[in-house]
Formats: C-alpha cells, sequence, structure tokens
C-alpha cells in the first residue's frame, strides 16, 4: 500500500511543478486572487495526501477523512484550471495537460479511497 501511496504523491508533485509553471503566466492583477486560490487549493492536496500517507492503518477514518478532503480539493482545482482557461490566462494546450494530470491524480486517489 505504502508504494502506491508514494505514486500518488510523486504524481502530485509532477502536476504541482506543471501547475506552477503555468501559474506564472497569469496576469500581475490575478497573481494575488484566482493564481493564489489555485495555489493554496494545490497545496491543500498535497498536505492531505502526506497526512494521510502518514496516518496509521488504526486511524482508518482518519486517514479516509484526509484522502476525502483530498479529493475535495481536486474537484475545487478543476474549477480553479476552467476558470483560468475560460478568462484566457492559460491556452488550451495548457489546460489540457493540466486537466490530465488533475486527472490522473484523482484516479489514483479515487483508487485510493476504494481501498476503504
Amino acid at each position: 500500500m505504502a508504494e502506491n501511496t508514494m505514486k500518488v504523491y510523486q504524481k502530485w508533485e509532477d502536476m504541482s511543478e506543471y501547475m506552477y509553471i503555468c501559474l506564472k503566466s497569469y496576469p500581475k492583477s490575478e497573481r494575488f486572487t484566482l493564481a493564489a486560490d489555485t495555489s493554496k487549493t494545490l497545496w491543500r492536496i498535497g498536505v492531505n495526501i502526506t497526512r494521510a500517507n502518514s496516518i496509521g492503518n488504526a486511524k482508518k477514518e482518519e486517514k479516509r477523512r484526509s484522502i476525502e478532503a483530498a479529493d475535495y480539493a481536486l474537484v475545487e482545482l478543476k474549477v480553479l484550471v476552467r476558470m483560468g482557461m475560460k478568462l484566457k490566462f492559460l491556452s488550451i494546450k495548457k489546460y489540457e495537460i493540466m486537466s490530465g494530470l488533475i486527472t490522473e491524480v484523482g484516479k489514483m486517489i479515487g483508487g485510493w479511497l476504494k481501498t476503504f
């Protein structure tokens, strides 16, 4: 199980790296609003993945809550990224790549949730 959770974390890390590069292209007026919200949501996902990974099997309910929190934050991230694309802060190509990365992480988190 630990190997799979590390894969989720690694995939999240890859997604974060790409997204931070893309967030730099947002206009200066959006750096403290939409870009900041996107960044905070991205971090919340990582924090919850890390928390769920570090909680032992004895605290299954707490672990499940952390995984669910990561899943909810991922839904928020989808909305924020879509808004960035609609406002033309992201190109269609960058949006497609981001959406693919979000979907991959979402599938991994969904699979992790099914183990409970």
